[in-house]
């Protein structure tokens, strides 16, 4: 139990990390999607940045990928 505590506690950190490197709206739009109590909407974001939800998709999309990468490298 305590391994895993400590296994949880590393990939969140790590994940914070990553986070971190990405730009600023990259950042909000994932934090709104999937970091919050209450998610954003991709319409409500597309709403919020002036473009449309396919754009917000596709900023997500990128992001996560990204995210992915630096969880490997620091793997």
């Amino acid at each position: 139990m305590v391994e895993r505590a400590e296994w949880d506690e590393t990939v969140t950190a790590d994940l914070a990390e990553a986070v971190l490197k990405l730009d600023a709206r990259s950042q909000d739009i994932l934090k709104s999607r999937w970091m919050t109590e209450d998610k954003a909407t991709l319409h409500e974001l597309a709403a919020k940045y002036s473009v449309s939800a396919e754009r917000i998709r596709q900023i997500e999309e990128n992001a996560i990928r990204k995210l992915r990468g630096f969880m490997a490298s620091a793997a």
